[in-house]
């Protein structure tokens, strides 16, 4: 009798287990790409992807992505391509924004109840996420103040070599004063010949020569080296510069099919291809026949 009992709760116990996972049993937004609230997204090449609780449906994807929107501050619709991987990403939806994103603006991802899986659940709640774009003003006064910091740093380190040569050059011995140079005075102060202190005079400015030579080489060498420093200072500003212009942009090779990527075309995207090619052939007929 305790036995047969405890069987009895046993098979109940099972029982209600089983129930209450097929009432629990549903379709949810488990996450979404960007995150809520994200900040700084690109304006270009923008791709929200949503992740469900249970494997999606190539089939599906056209009725589904009835049930997504993307828009911005004023209610408008920012237009999507919609794809989908059943090998990569079987339990997600991407959409493709197409065209650009206003900078510095908050845009918000929904999607409706109706959503239906690969099994058929059907998604019962919505879910709504917010993402922001990137300021871009902001980026351009950040990458502007690095390269006047850059510029004030060239200026300075120009002025200081300058100013030390300045100071070199002012040390030499030109051709000097004129007592120096003065063969009378020479000879007068030394006492001797005046012939002599031509001679020793002579030799004064071949030595002054020399110095002056040298100064000149050394000041020609620290010249080109202070222009290569300026120059490769330029050329990394411009780097920096050029890699905080393009961290706002996200450039690709060349076109390229989805199907490349391992997703699925979805029918809708194909049939507007084709008419838009339909249409295409339509309108060379009829110049055709008007030539």
């Amino acid at each position: 009798m305790k036995r047969t009992l405890k069987l009895t709760c046993l098979i109940i116990l099972t029982v209600l287990l089983a129930a209450g996972s097929c009432f629990a049993a549903g379709l949810t937004v488990t996450g979404v790409s960007p995150k809520d609230g994200k900040t700084g997204m690109q304006i270009s090449n923008m791709a929200v992807k949503f992740t469900f609780s249970e494997d999606m449906v190539s089939p599906s994807v056209d009725k589904n992505a009835e049930k997504f929107k993307v828009t911005d501050p004023e209610g408008n619709e920012i237009p999507f391509q919609m794809v989908y991987s059943e090998e990569k990403y079987p339990d997600q939806l991407w959409l493709i924004l197409q065209g650009e994103l206003v900078p510095n603006t908050e845009y918000k991802c929904s999607v409706s109840s109706g959503v239906v899986s690969k099994s058929g659940n059907v998604l019962e709640k919505g879910f709504e996420s917010t993402f922001k774009t990137r300021n871009t003003k902001v980026d351009s006064w950040i990458s502007m103040a690095m390269m006047m910091g850059m510029m004030g740093v060239m200026f300075f380190a120009t002025s200081k070599q300058t100013k030390k040569a300045q100071e070199e050059q002012s040390g030499a011995p030109a051709d000097s004063s004129a007592k120096q140079y003065n063969p009378y005075k020479l000879a007068k102060e030394k006492g001797i010949s005046v012939e002599e202190a031509r001679q020793l005079i002579e030799k004064e400015k071949e030595k002054d020569a020399r110095k002056a030579a040298k100064l000149a080489e050394s000041k020609r060498q620290k010249d080109e080296a202070m222009a290569a420093e300026v120059e490769e200072a330029r050329r990394r500003l411009e780097e920096e510069y050029e890699a905080a212009r393009r961290a706002s942009y996200y450039q690709v090779k060349g076109p390229r099919s989805i199907k490349d990527a391992g997703f699925a075309v979805p029918r809708v995207v194909v049939r507007k291809n084709r008419a838009r090619r339909e249409a295409q052939k339509a309108a060379e007929k009829a110049r055709a026949k008007k030539k």
